[in-house]
């Protein structure tokens, strides 16, 4: 039987019957089935039911890539209810407005390791908490699973599916809010840009709060492949990481670029550890081509190397360029975002909102995100309603990417603003200067961002202020703010920063103060 796909419930239901049997989530210990994982969905979804939520309701998971919080992920679509994924390593205060801004109704949590930090997040919120295990979980009945279904069908495309929190120029993360019919238009378009087939086996390498895991969720466990989930401690060991990845077969590699380049600076990445992996896709972040022809030559005979962009507004990604030898003829800078998804239509503006070969990069189309949870003022912003009659009633999300259009590829040139990539996170400067300035005794506060290498940046923090300052302290007290990959690697303090003609903090100096700090 086929089922119409107008949310991702029923999607799922027709993939996992036609692969009931098939893995669907490996682990080094055990593999667990499409059938298991979908005994735990209907479990799941009778807690939810249980605890007093309906379509609408948001609910909160501190995902440690356990089996339940997958399963969780699909209970929660199956009946309308979205979910936001946490970092159950960042500082309180951060996880607290993620909570508050959503509006989440209860937290789960997958791992005991966090449970006085969950436990104070829960209260702080004031929300019940929730510990998943399997022996907790409900029986179901032939009545629950009916009501269930009867509940499904009532969830429209429109309907929220997930909520991602990114970095925000206020100081304050911003979550942007992802519909059904988004991710069901990027699954199918995933599915015939990269081939995807029941075999294959997807390194799940990023965390589940990380915009990257919407490829590898989305994109495997809906066209009946596996997910092999990588647990977060095992990116830090690169051998071990990648032993890891060969070992459990995987076909498709996505990370950041970073991580592909610190591997191969180690030495650790190569193709007799991953005689499996048929395609390497990396995205978040730019990837030098000097660097990256490195890593093409070392794989050119065995898998696809795939260059891909996407804002998280765009839901996860928007283009894909599949590298060939003539991508290398010149090193210089960054290879091209390539051609827009089919499901895309887009504009290149200038400062005064007029069509142009290289500027801002507007992306138009139902792929594009519903807005900013909960967050209209912000919203209205980014996100445009297009009255032109050729584009009539069309969303419009202004990205922010500076790009240039050449034979109809696009190039990622720079930023409008702030915004960074650091470490695959997309990073807004001001978030981490409000942070600064929240520090006892700072009167300023400014970061710039130096590729000091090809290969990677680092974040610089600059101080100003008039009493003595101990570093120590002041890292100290960011680290409670800020999740790690945001802390400055150095910081900077001088008795006042200097400042442009128009009296604002000039970066350029700044940036010429830390090539001398770094020289001396």
């Amino acid at each position: 039987m086929t089922f119409y796909h107008y949310n991702l419930a029923n999607k799922f239901i027709e993939i996992a019957n036609e692969n009931i049997n098939s893995p669907a989530l490996r682990y080094s210990e055990r593999t667990f089935t499409y059938r298991e994982l979908i005994d735990q969905v209907e479990k799941l979804a009778a807690l939810l039911l249980d605890r007093g939520l309906s379509q609408g309701d948001v609910i909160a998971i501190g995902h440690s890539k356990q089996p339940i919080s997958y399963a969780l992920m699909l209970a929660a679509l199956r009946l309308g209810v979205p979910y936001v994924n946490l970092d159950v390593c960042s500082p309180l205060n951060r996880n607290l407005h993620i909570l508050d801004s959503s509006t989440a109704s209860i937290l789960f949590f997958d791992d005991r390791l966090h449970e006085s930090s969950m436990l104070e997040l829960a209260s702080a919120h004031g929300c019940p908490l929730l510990y998943l295990s399997v022996e907790s979980l409900p029986q179901t009945s032939d009545h629950d699973l009916l009501k269930q279904l009867e509940l499904t069908k009532k969830v429209d495309g429109s309907c929220i599916a997930y909520i991602m929190f990114t970095s925000g120029s206020t100081g304050i993360p911003k979550g942007v809010a992802i519909t059904h019919q988004n991710v069901l238009h990027f699954i199918a378009w995933g599915q015939e840009r990269f081939n995807i087939t029941t075999h294959d086996n997807f390194a799940n390498l990023s965390p589940m709060y990380f915009d990257n895991s919407v490829f590898d969720f989305y994109v495997g466990l809906f066209s009946g492949a596996s997910i092999t989930p990588i647990p977060r401690d095992l990116l830090t060991k690169t051998y071990e990481l990648v032993e890891y990845v060969g070992n459990m077969k995987c076909t498709v590699w996505f990370s950041v670029p970073s991580l592909l380049m610190y591997l191969m600076t180690m030495k650790a990445l190569t193709i007799d550890k991953l005689t499996t992996v048929k395609k390497i896709i990396f995205g978040g972040e730019g990837y030098p081509k000097s660097e990256l022809k490195k890593l093409y030559k070392m794989f050119e005979n065995q898998a696809q190397l795939v260059n891909v962009y996407g804002p998280t507004e765009s839901t996860c990604i928007c283009s894909a360029h599949t590298l060939v030898e003539e991508d290398f003829d010149d090193l210089e800078g960054l290879p091209t975002l390539g051609y827009l998804n089919q499901n895309f239509d887009y504009r290149i503006l200038d400062e005064e909102n007029k069509d142009t070969a290289m500027g801002e990069l507007c992306l138009i189309g139902p792929n594009i995100a519903s807005g900013y949870f909960n967050d209209p003022e912000r919203t209205s912003i980014s996100f445009v309603t297009l009255v032109e009659p050729k584009r009539y009633l069309k969303r419009m999300y202004r990205t922010g990417d500076l790009v240039r259009e050449n034979a109809n590829k696009l190039y990622f040139i720079g930023r409008m603003d702030n915004q960074i990539k650091h470490m695959g996170h997309r990073i807004e400067l001001e978030e981490i200067e409000h942070a600064l300035m929240r520090v006892q005794l700072v009167n300023q506060a400014a970061v710039i961002y130096s590729r000091t290498q090809s290969t990677h940046g680092k974040l610089i923090g600059f101080i100003a202020s008039s009493a003595e300052m101990d570093l120590a302290i002041v890292t100290q007290e960011l680290r409670a703010m800020l999740p790690e990959y945001m802390v400055p690697t150095q910081i900077i303090i001088l008795a006042k920063l200097p400042t442009n003609q128009n009296g604002k903090i000039d970066k350029r100096q700044l940036a010429d103060i830390s090539n001398e700090d770094l020289r001396l």
